[in-house]
């Protein structure tokens, strides 16, 4: 499966709760890849890796990020920008997928957990 495959099951399933859109390809390496070198600096092992901008959460700052391995296997982390380029250790948060069914097993957990956080 794709992303936007993924994307669309999710959307299907959740309807508006699924609250995520990709972002364009002639976009993946802007501003949110700009903002995200700020925000780990240098010293990061992802700083002088290849990375793509996917796509965006529209409740919160997180983004989720696309890098090729090396080996031709893509690798998924999504960040939860600061938009600070001073942070404490620790920050930004991020979480590391290894493939498009982690990152929808993320994405489908925090659209539940925030489900039953509104039932309370």
């Amino acid at each position: 499966m794709t992303i936007e495959e993924i994307f669309s099951d999710l959307y299907d399933k959740y309807d508006e709760d699924f609250n995520w859109y990709m972002i364009p390809l002639t976009q993946a390496d802007g501003v949110f890849v700009t903002e995200l070198k700020n925000e780990i600096g240098e010293d990061h092992f992802l700083y002088d890796k290849r990375i793509w901008a996917a796509a965006k959460c529209e409740s919160n700052d997180d983004v989720l990020y696309v890098i090729d391995n090396g080996r031709n296997v893509d690798i998924y982390y999504i960040f939860h920008l600061t938009y600070s380029k001073h942070n404490p250790a620790g920050f930004p948060r991020y979480e590391e997928l290894k493939d498009v069914y982690a990152v929808k097993a993320f994405i489908e957990q925090s659209i539940k957990t925030k489900q039953e956080f509104a039932d309370l």
